[in-house]
Parts: structure tokens; C-alpha cells; sequence
């Protein structure tokens, strides 16, 4: 029997692994991992990439320091000199008069005190019970007579703010400050500013204890000749009733100003007593002619003070902050 032949699968073979060899494995040179296409470099340091500084920039603090209001220094008389002092509103034995430091720009534009609408001072006088209403500053005349309320200022020279006045000029001003109180004798004065109360002190060397509020009732008088209607005159210190003053928000300045006027129903009705107050001397008062020329007067030698809008009688008497 002729044996079976088998077939030879050699060739086969050879064809098969000569296919998968295109499919073998082959390292590269450097023996270096290969990138994932799919993932981009990255650079060596971590952190981003900085864009040019802007001064411009919203919120850069070079831009807030920029836009910052900045704080006013002394002003010489020349440079508010086209504005014009505002006119007193007074007469003899008012119940109080009200004392500004000294005029603001935009009171003097007017010709009225407590002018500029951000002032609190007509909102606070009515919603204290001293008007029945709230008047507009262009009122400013009615109120000696309609109210026996006074307006006066302790510098009389106008400037955009206090800043732009100096310690020197201020201190001055008290004592004719004082001769204008000794002619007009009101029950009290409102200073409309802590500051003012502080200058006022300093002139006269009051000693303050340490219980002494910030603002009320000063523990200072003025005492008048026995002729007077008011034996003496007090002194009482109310927040500035500016805008800008937020330290006192606008209903507490009226409740002090409401404090101010429940003094006043206690004079009259005898229900206060001012022994033991630091009398204010003579000598502390001015009696000879104004230092400053611009506004020269003589307040307690003049029969016809300046710059004061007089009420009469009928028998020949007449009595912030800014305004």
C-alpha cells in the first residue's frame, strides 16, 4: 500500500508570521516614552501667565487713590473772595442762636445760611418741635421773629470747607464772637458743630471734667447786667448737621437738637439752675475793633452793627460746622 503523503505547511507558516511582524513592538533609540498626541506641554512654571499692570484698571488702587477726595488745606481770603459773608439773623433776647463756624460755598452762592440740601440743620429744627414746619433756607430772615431763633456765624469769611480755615483765624474770632452774644443776650447758644465749642473753649481756657459730654449743655455762662431780660446766657454744643458728619446719623441729631429745646421750656420755667458755672470774664470778650478789615466792626461800641439783619422792638433795642 503506497503511503498517504502530508502535505507541506512550511510555506504557510512563514507567510503567517511574516503578517504579524507589522504588528510588532519596535523601541525607539533614545529609549524615550512617547508623547500622548492628545495632551499638549506644559510650561515649566505653574503660574499664569501676567498681563501688562493698567493704572487704568477698574478697582486698581491706583485708580481709587486717584479718584479720592482729597483733604483741603488753608485757604487764604483771596481765594473765595467773589463770594460774598452772609448777613446775621438777630435780635435782643431770642431764645437761642444758632452759631456756625463760618459760611460754606454753596450758603454763600445762596445768601442764606445752611444752604447746601445735604445740610441736615431746617429737617432737624422742625423735626425737634422748633418750627411747624420745615422751612426752606431762603426763610432764613423769619425766623428772629416767627420762632425768637438767631442765626450767626463764628468766622464770617465763606470757603468750601472748614479745613480751609486756620486755627489762628478761629481762635481769633471768639472774642467778637463773645461781644456779639453780650449784645444780643440770647437764653442760649447752639454752637452747630463740636469743633466750634472746642475753639470757643480753648480762647476762654475752660477746664473740661471727664465727664463732660461731647455735646449739650456747656458748663460756661455769660452773665448780663441786672437790666437784662435773661440773667446770663448759656452755651449748649450740637453735632455739625452737615451731610458729611455721619459719625451722628440725622435722627439723633434731631433728638439733640429736641434736647436743646426742652432746655428752653426749662428756663422759662424755672426749672434750671446755672450756680457753679465758670462765669466768662470781661476781659474775654472783645471791645475794641475787629482784627480783620474786611469785616471791621466794633460790636459792643457800634450803634449800627454790620452785616446784621436787625428786628426791632419799637423801643430802639434790637438783638455743618458751616452754614
Amino acid at each position: 500500500m503506497k503511503e498517504e503523503e502530508i502535505p507541506d505547511d512550511s510555506g504557510s507558516l512563514n507567510h503567517f508570521r511574516s503578517s504579524l511582524s507589522q504588528f510588532s513592538f519596535a523601541s525607539s533609540d533614545n529609549n524615550q516614552p512617547r508623547r500622548s498626541p492628545r495632551k499638549q506641554s506644559l510650561p515649566a512654571s505653574r503660574s499664569p501667565a501676567k498681563r501688562p499692570s493698567n493704572s487704568q484698571d477698574i478697582g486698581s488702587p491706583s485708580r481709587e487713590r486717584s479718584i479720592k477726595k482729597q483733604k483741603r488745606s488753608y485757604a487764604p481770603p483771596e481765594t473765595y473772595a467773589h463770594l460774598r459773608e452772609l448777613q446775621d439773623h438777630l435780635k435782643q433776647d431770642l431764645d437761642v442762636i444758632f452759631c456756625g463756624i463760618n459760611p460754606g460755598k454753596k450758603s454763600a452762592e445762596m445768601g442764606h445760611h445752611f444752604g447746601n440740601p445735604s445740610n441736615h440743620f431746617w429737617w432737624c429744627l422742625h423735626h425737634s418741635g422748633f418750627t411747624d414746619t420745615q422751612l426752606p433756607p431762603q426763610e432764613d430772615s423769619n425766623l428772629p421773629d416767627r420762632f425768637s431763633l438767631g442765626l450767626t456765624n463764628l468766622v464770617d469769611r465763606p470757603t468750601s470747607e472748614q479745613t480751609e480755615l486756620s486755627k489762628k483765624e478761629q481762635l481769633a474770632s471768639v472774642p467778637f464772637f463773645l461781644a456779639k452774644i453780650a449784645r444780643y443776650r440770647p437764653r442760649i447758644v447752639c454752637f452747630v458743630g463740636l469743633s466750634i465749642a472746642k475753639v470757643v473753649e480753648s480762647s476762654l481756657n475752660v477746664t473740661l471734667s471727664d465727664s463732660t459730654k461731647s455735646w449739650g449743655l456747656r458748663p460756661y455762662k455769660m452773665v448780663h447786667p441786672s437790666s437784662s431780660t435773661f440773667a446770663d446766657t448759656l452755651f449748649f454744643a450740637a453735632p455739625s448737621t452737615s451731610g458729611l458728619v455721619t459719625h451722628f446719623q440725622r435722627p439723633q441729631k434731631a433728638r439733640i437738637f429736641g434736647e436743646l429745646r426742652q432746655m428752653v421750656e426749662d428756663l422759662k420755667a424755672g426749672r434750671m439752675t446755672t450756680v457753679g458755672m465758670t462765669v466768662i470774664r470781661p476781659e474775654q470778650i472783645a471791645q475794641s475793633p475787629d482784627p480783620f478789615p474786611a469785616s471791621s466792626h466794633t460790636l459792643l461800641n457800634l450803634t449800627q452793627p454790620t452785616k446784621v439783619e436787625e428786628k426791632g422792638d419799637g423801643t430802639g433795642n434790637h438783638n455743618s460746622a458751616q452754614s
